[in-house]
């Protein structure tokens, strides 16, 4: 299943880039680092610990006005965070707390309107809002203190944000510093697992645009 994603979007590039010419577009790529943390509601949870996430990617961005904007392409996702949760069964005789660990890699697709502030000197404001669409790449789970391991989804959704500057370099090419939040909004978590939980990124993020 995953090599027919990778080629879907091989292919959504290559005819993005076919047609590119006819409209106003840009094309780049970006990377970024920063913070991943979970989002859990249970009673039993005694802590949720952060981790480094990473960002990369290609992306690609179709100008319908002078200030707005279709802003999509792919990227790679990659988060570490952890969580301790308190386990009590009198029948097997356990009361203790367990931390699990996450190692994860999504490939993410973003689908985002972009508005941009008119040039001043080559130097705009930005903001991106949009939904993800986050395909799960790999993962490593693991449970202190026993063999088990959740396994997590294939397939979750994001909610993306992203504030920052640009500046125009070598004619037309442009540089772009933001911040950039993702909101997974769906649980990670397979169908019938408790707790249920979602994961939060704060990226600072780097691109440039041809």
């Amino acid at each position: 299943m995953r090599k027919k994603i990778y080629f879907l979007l091989f292919a959504m590039l290559l005819s993005f880039a076919a047609t590119a010419q006819r409209f106003e577009y840009q094309l780049g790529l970006k990377g970024g680092l920063g913070l991943s943390w979970p989002s859990i509601n249970h009673d039993d949870i005694s802590g949720k610990e952060s981790g480094l996430c990473y960002k990369f990617g290609l992306t690609g961005i179709y100008y319908f006005g002078e200030n707005y904007g279709l802003t999509s392409g792919f990227n790679i996702l990659g988060s570490n965070f952890a969580y301790k949760m308190k386990v009590v069964d009198e029948e097997l005789g356990i009361d203790d707390t367990y931390r699990t660990t996450f190692k994860t890699t999504y490939c993410q697709i973003p689908f985002l309107l972009k508005m941009r502030t008119d040039s001043f000197n080559g130097l705009r404001v930005f903001g991106e809002i949009g939904y993800g669409l986050d395909i799960l790449v790999s993962e490593v789970t693991k449970v202190e203190n026993t063999k088990s391991a959740a396994g997590l989804r294939d397939v979750c959704s994001s909610f993306i944000v992203h504030i920052g500057a640009e500046m125009e370099v070598l004619n037309r090419s442009t540089l772009q510093l933001m911040l950039g939040y993702d909101s997974f909004f769906s649980n990670m978590m397979p169908y019938g697992h408790d707790p249920k939980m979602m994961m939060n990124n704060l990226c600072v993020e780097v691109g440039f645009l041809f």
